[in-house]
């Protein structure tokens, strides 16, 4: 059975989210009054926030911990990478959405 999310498959994701992103990058990206923000701005603002948690700490360290490197290691190193990996997810998820929220972005 192949892979659900193989590598073609990602980068096809990954196209797709960048052309997604350069359409609606005003809207979503844009910096805004927070009291006339629309719900649909609204709306698309928090699925771009979700999309990136998940894949920042739920896709990311997955694949990590299933790479055939990772995987040549024993229980404990194993635990650290992937402890590594998703704390740097979660930092970076993190330091974006404070700097959206400095430029009234969010």
């Amino acid at each position: 059975m192949p892979a659900v999310l193989g590598i073609p498959n990602v980068v096809a994701a990954a196209i797709a989210a960048l052309v997604l992103a350069i359409l609606a990058r005003r809207r979503v990206f844009g910096a805004n009054e927070r009291t006339e923000t629309s719900w649909l701005d609204a709306w698309l603002k928090a699925i771009v926030i979700v999309v990136f948690v998940v894949f920042s700490a739920v896709y990311l360290p997955s694949y990590v911990m299933t790479t055939s490197t990772v995987t040549d290691f024993n229980r404990d190193v194993q635990d650290l990478i992937g402890a590594g990996v998703w704390g740097a997810g979660f930092a970076a998820t993190l330091g974006a959405l404070w700097y959206a929220h400095r430029e009234k972005r969010v």
